[in-house]
């Protein structure tokens, strides 16, 4: 791939992400027959509404299209392959999964990295680095990935979500989420949940991994949910920090 064709691509990844933005890739059918190519979109912004880009799966540092039957790579596929349409392997659960590229943000001012450290309820990593090493400007660099995976099933709702290998990773099993970071679970780590009832109405909790690194909200009444935790990690010699983003996109 030449250098200008993966910044491109890789810019159109990540899309203008402002503060305390979840990310996800919504499909516009949640039970496709099992016949039917599924499109999806990729989705940037807050309790389901934002910027709406293209799904390029070459944009990705990986993207694999989950089946009962196989894994496929997505991101591997050549430039030349224009269909990029995601089929059912076979009836039950299909997983689409991706991890982004590191992409570079700067807050302009200390006060709004404070804020937004806060907001995704990393005030304790934040308080080991005060005080905040900035530059010249009063500026803060920060680097930061998204992983995320949707959950679809073709025909029938059947087959369970399991773990793929992602670096940081949501996997559901029977109405609890676990949540995994470097391969092992992540405790008492905090989580935000939205969900859209049927009546239209979208909801937001705050929730927090226990000892297993799980939580069990109750989604019942919802025809859409996204939960979706932060991991910030301290900063680096030069005072640029780096989040990771993991989130799961499904249809209770």
């Amino acid at each position: 791939m030449s250098r200008f064709l993966c910044v491109m691509l890789c810019g159109m990844a990540a899309g203008p992400v402002a503060q305390a933005h979840e990310f996800w890739i919504e499909p516009d059918r949640m039970t496709p027959s099992a016949d039917a190519p599924l499109s999806v979109q990729v989705r940037v912004g807050e309790r389901f509404q934002g910027d709406v880009f293209p799904f390029e799966p070459r944009a990705y540092q990986h993207a694999y299209w989950v089946g009962p039957e196989a894994v496929q790579a997505l991101h591997t596929q050549p430039l030349s392959k224009s269909d990029l349409s995601l089929s059912a392997q076979a009836q039950g659960l299909h997983i689409l999964a991706v991890a982004s590229f590191g992409q570079s943000l700067t807050y302009p001012t200390q006060a709004e990295f404070i804020s937004f450290a806060q907001g995704i309820g990393a005030g304790d990593v934040l308080a080991q680095q005060l005080p905040l090493v900035a530059e010249p400007d009063g500026s803060i660099g920060e680097t930061y990935r998204r992983f995320s995976k949707t959950l679809v099933h073709f025909g029938e709702k059947q087959g369970r979500d399991r773990r793929l290998g992602l670096q940081y990773e949501w996997v559901k099993s029977d109405g609890r989420f676990t949540l995994l970071a470097h391969g092992a679970v992540a405790p008492h780590h905090p989580a935000d949940l939205f969900c859209e009832g049927r009546d239209g109405v979208v909801t937001e909790h705050r929730l927090q991994t226990d000892t297993d690194g799980q939580v069990a909200p109750d989604t019942a009444n919802a025809k859409r949910c996204l939960i979706n935790a932060v991991f910030l990690s301290a900063p680096d010699a030069r005072g640029h920090w780096a989040s990771d983003w993991v989130s799961l996109f499904w249809a209770p």
